[in-house]
């Protein structure tokens, strides 16, 4: 019997093939390590100590068992609420047509409602020689409207609807606006994309404009949130859901984006008060022709508003005060330019005393004045070629405020 001795030929080539792997194994592993190791030497972050704790003298507020904090308001929130008050307002003026006339409309714009009981407050520019006024109520439908006032001087109107029960918007307190604060501008923008909301910051306060062919100057809330033509008369509102401006105007310019103008909300107040009481504002007056003191610097105060001309039996005439006086404080309250005193005198009536001060040939005095009530058409005017005062660096300026 042959006896055959068998010897696997593959046993050497298995153990190879074992080893090979382990290698393989433990060279990704140390590969991995290196990597590791590489990246927390050159790439990761510079530990820090942790930061000290801050002292709070102040407890912390707790809620109450099962009670939820509450959260600051929502935009998304706040728009939704005070949506159904932005409104938009046409108006159409009779064109001759045929040998007859017939209404035609015109540009339109927005406003808002700011009573329950119909009374909406819009720019007087929107409503400017309307012979027919109409309002969009959203989801309600147009309704005619009735012109309560206008204020050529602030650009505001007043308007009322047949209406009650309606969703009204409350004026906040623009003298509380804090640059940097959100807010939102509503309004139609083209008379079509009704009740659009843009989003924005208030970018400054107190900024002056003059507008052309106006002897008048307004303090404005400048805000980057997008205002278009039909914007004009809708609610600049804050996260608190109030009105705190109604927009205005923008700058147009060439390669000139986000600076939109809003009229302050409490010269809106004042304003809506007057027109639904009087039917127009009810001024108070002290009777002088005034402009920037800045523009003719170079001698103390550095700030104020100069005195051009004063108006004969005026009550500025009746206390003393002079051309070439400049008002630097009224009631202690400072005067730096031209709209800041038009807007402080918005804060009085006809017959009220107030104490102004002022600089006369670089000494600060102090004088009572009971104003006057300005007339709708004062016509006074200076001329420049006639007894200006002297003033170091006079230029003859453009317009000529009266108030």
């Amino acid at each position: 019997m042959e006896h055959y001795h068998y010897t696997s030929g593959n046993r050497k080539g298995f153990w190879s093939y074992i080893g090979y792997i382990s290698f393989g194994i433990l060279g990704l592993l140390l590969g991995a390590v290196l990597v590791y190791g590489l990246f927390m030497f050159f790439l990761a972050p510079e530990a820090v100590e942790p930061p000290l704790e801050v002292a709070n003298d102040q407890p912390e507020e707790e809620a109450a068992p099962g009670e939820v904090p509450a959260a600051g308001p929502c935009l998304i929130e706040v728009v939704e609420d005070i949506m159904p008050a932005v409104v938009g307002v046409g108006r159409e003026v009779l064109v001759d047509q045929f040998g007859g006339q017939t209404l035609r409309p015109a540009e339109s714009g927005s406003g808002v409602i700011i009573s329950p009981d119909g009374y909406i407050i819009t720019n007087h520019h929107v409503i400017e020689n309307a012979d027919n006024i109409s309002v969009l109520l959203p989801d309600q439908g147009r309704y005619d409207a009735e012109l309560v006032g206008e204020d050529i001087l602030t650009d505001l109107a007043l308007l009322k609807i047949d209406e009650t029960g309606l969703t009204a918007m409350p004026l906040g307190d623009s003298d509380q606006l804090r640059v940097g604060e959100t807010v939102a501008a509503i309004g139609n923008p083209l008379g079509y994309f009704q009740q659009t909301v843009t989003a924005g910051i208030v970018s400054a306060l107190e900024r002056q404009v003059r507008f052309p062919g106006s002897n008048f100057a307004y303090s404005f809330v400048q805000t980057d949130a997008l205002v278009n033509p039909g914007n004009s008369g809708g609610p600049l509102v804050n996260l608190e859901g109030e009105i705190i401006g109604i927009n205005t105007a923008k700058i147009s310019l060439m390669g000139v984006e986000g600076i939109g103008l809003a009229i302050p909300s409490n010269t809106v107040a004042r304003v809506a008060e007057d027109l639904r009481e009087h039917g127009r504002v009810i001024r108070p007056h002290l009777g002088v022709i005034i402009d920037d003191w800045p523009l003719y610097s170079g001698e103390e105060p550095d700030n104020g508003v100069l005195i051009v001309e004063i108006a004969p039996d005026s009550p500025a005439e009746e206390v003393g005060l002079q051309a070439g006086d400049v008002i630097v404080a009224m009631d202690d309250r400072e005067i730096q330019y031209l709209a800041q005193l038009f807007d402080r005198l918005l804060d009085y009536y006809p017959d009220d005393t107030i104490t102004v001060t002022y600089f006369r040939d670089g000494q600060r005095e102090t004088v009572e004045v009971t104003l006057g009530e300005r007339p709708e058409e004062w016509g006074l005017e200076w001329e420049p070629d006639e007894e200006m005062p002297e003033v170091p660096g006079f230029e003859e300026p453009e317009e000529d405020p009266d108030q």
